[in-house]
């Protein structure tokens, strides 16, 4: 059995692994990803399975409609860390970020997208496994089908930093947080009420830093960071509460930032702030985009509405004319033989 298919080989894969920085970026768990009704023609391709993780409650799993073309290829096809496995025995193998042991060790994989939502790791042809999610934070999970049950991976794309790495930061900025991924909680991306923050940030450093998140548990996590430094890479230190933390802020876009926690109370949570001008246009876009389904709805309903009132107004029609239908009268035998005689039998 290959290498990720066996745990007598994982284990062995992982004893020779190499030790990796602590900072690395928490994983998500996993969700739900469901085929939207315009691409049902791929439906073949798109294997809903069912599945349990560990400790989490049962939740349902569908392939990722992810065609072949060149943006999803530059997506996929590039290097990975394996971050967690699952086995078809729901027993998790290997957890970078809960297992102490498995922290100080790196497994590094190639990916290939070689069909739609469909992958292949190390160019081995036993290795093909199906995209569950891709996440906007560099994050993937796969899955396959082993025996009466699915192996799942879960990894983070290596060079997501890499293209990060110049900080740019012409003048102060005012920022508010818009959206943020919590992977230590949950593999939800927070937006809307369920998150809340700002921070100034220049080339030098970031001030005022205050978050709140307000994870679907019903659970609330703060941070607020008075000042702190930008170091080489927009890598950045700080104490809140007596505990260091640490963090990289990058560039997302054009006016946008995106801070990525490694270590204190949020480590591992990336955070979305954009200017508050982005901010008043994304809302502004969601609000005409929820009043357009509104309206859709709102007309689809009227068309139902109208149909009925015509078939009603048939119906009554029909009864109110009743009085007007002549009876219909049946033949006795002999004039059934009179007329199959003259007319055969088409009456």
């Amino acid at each position: 059995m290959k290498i990720l298919t066996s745990n007598k080989a994982i284990i062995s894969l992982l004893g020779v692994s190499s030790i990796v920085l602590a900072g690395s970026i928490k994983d998500f768990r996993t969700h739900t990803v469901k085929m939207s009704e315009n691409e049902a023609s791929d439906k073949e391709d798109m294997l809903p399975v069912e599945r349990n993780v560990a400790s989490e409650a049962a939740s349902k799993v569908a392939q990722m409609y992810l065609p072949m073309n060149a943006e999803n290829i530059v997506k996929i096809n590039t290097s990975w860390e394996i971050t967690r496995i699952v086995g078809n025995d729901e027993k998790v193998a290997f957890d970078k970020f809960a297992n102490i042991e498995d922290a100080k060790k790196s497994i590094k994989i190639k990916m290939e997208l070689i069909g739609n939502g469909i992958v292949r790791i190390n160019n081995d042809n036993e290795q093909v496994y199906r995209v569950s999610l891709l996440s906007e934070f560099g994050t993937i999970a796969l899955f396959k089908k082993m025996g009466n049950g699915f192996e799942i991976l879960e990894a983070k794309k290596l060079n997501i930093a890499s293209t990060n790495k110049a900080l740019v930061v012409s003048d102060e900025v005012e920022l508010v947080l818009e959206r943020a991924l919590n992977q230590a909680k949950s593999s939800k991306v927070l937006m809307g009420n369920d998150v809340s923050g700002q921070v100034s940030l220049n080339s030098k450093g970031l001030s005022g830093l205050s978050v709140e998140l307000r994870n679907g548990n019903g659970e609330t996590q703060n941070i607020e960071i008075d000042t702190a430094d930008l170091l080489d890479g927009g890598t950045f230190k700080a104490e809140v509460n007596g505990e260091e933390v640490s963090g990289v802020v990058f560039n997302n876009g054009k006016d946008g930032y995106r801070i990525s926690f490694v270590t204190g109370p949020l480590a591992g949570a990336m955070l979305n702030f954009v200017t508050k001008e982005q901010m008043d246009s994304i809302q502004s876009t969601e609000q005409d985009q929820s009043s357009l389904s509104q309206e859709v709805e709102s007309a689809q309903s009227q068309d139902v509405q109208v149909a009925a009132e015509k078939v009603i107004e048939e119906r009554k029609e029909v009864a109110s004319d009743v009085e007007n239908l002549e009876p219909v009268r049946v033949l006795n035998a002999d004039e059934i033989r009179e007329t199959a005689q003259e007319n055969g039998f088409n009456f």
